[in-house]
Order: structure tokens, then C-alpha cells, then sequence
């Protein structure tokens, strides 16, 4: 019987910098209160605010029933993958980028990248599910 598993996001220092950038802009748009700048100021701190949730509440969760349920927080619709259509699972990055992800092909041509916290960890249960699946047809 097959538990229901979920991988936490990895925050990238790219993120933390995008977030931190946003909030400054904002901050110096509120600090210039002419007309049109309060209202440039007002959307980017709603931009920050979508920002952070995402990042903060973005999960991927390994159901029962053999999908990857990929949430990205609630102002984004979930991603439900079944786990028999997933055939490649790449880890990619470089030494000069700042991220790394995992990018996951299924289907017929469709491709996803997602950053969980334990990569090795998350590839090894998807390929054990997957494997669990075979048998059980």
C-alpha cells in the first residue's frame, strides 16, 4: 500500500533576490508619493506578495492513486501528472547557474521542472512507485 508522500519547494537565492528586489522597488516607489507612483508602488507589493506565497507554499505531492500533484500555492491551478506517463527525469544545472531542477518529461511531449528540497530522494520514490505500478498490471 502505497502512502501519500509530499516534497517541499527549494528556495533558490535567485527567488530570495527576486523578492527582495521587488519589495525595494516598491519601498522606493511608495517613498516617491506623486499620482501614478502610489499605484505602481500598490502593484508591486501585490507582485510580492504572489511571490512569496508561491514560493512558500509550492508542494509536490506523491499521491496514492499513482499521480505527482504539483500545487504552486493558491493563486495557481494544481498539476496532476500520472506517474506511469513520466519516463525521464533529468537533473539539470550548471556550475555557473545559481539554481538547479529537476526537469520531467511525460507524456506526449510535455516537460515540467520542479525543485523539491531532497532531489535524490524525491527521483528515488518516484522510481519506486513507478516500479510498484508495473507490478500491480
Amino acid at each position: 500500500m502505497m502512502t501519500q508522500r509530499t516534497f517541499q519547494h527549494r528556495v533558490s537565492a535567485v527567488e530570495v533576490a527576486c523578492i527582495l528586489i521587488i519589495a525595494a522597488m516598491a519601498l522606493w516607489a511608495f517613498w516617491h508619493r506623486s499620482g501614478y507612483m502610489v499605484g505602481v508602488a500598490f502593484l508591486l507589493a501585490c507582485l510580492d506578495v504572489a511571490v512569496i506565497e508561491r514560493v512558500i507554499h509550492t508542494t509536490y505531492t506523491l499521491t496514492t492513486d499513482g499521480h505527482l500533484v504539483i500545487d504552486k500555492g493558491r493563486f495557481a491551478s494544481k498539476t496532476a501528472i500520472p506517474l506511469v506517463e513520466i519516463f525521464k527525469m533529468e537533473q539539470m544545472g550548471a556550475w555557473w547557474r545559481p539554481t538547479h531542477y529537476i526537469l520531467i518529461t511525460y507524456g506526449p511531449h510535455r516537460v515540467v521542472s520542479v525543485q523539491p528540497d531532497n532531489e535524490e530522494a524525491f527521483i528515488a520514490e518516484i522510481r519506486k512507485r513507478q516500479k510498484r505500478l508495473e507490478k500491480e498490471k
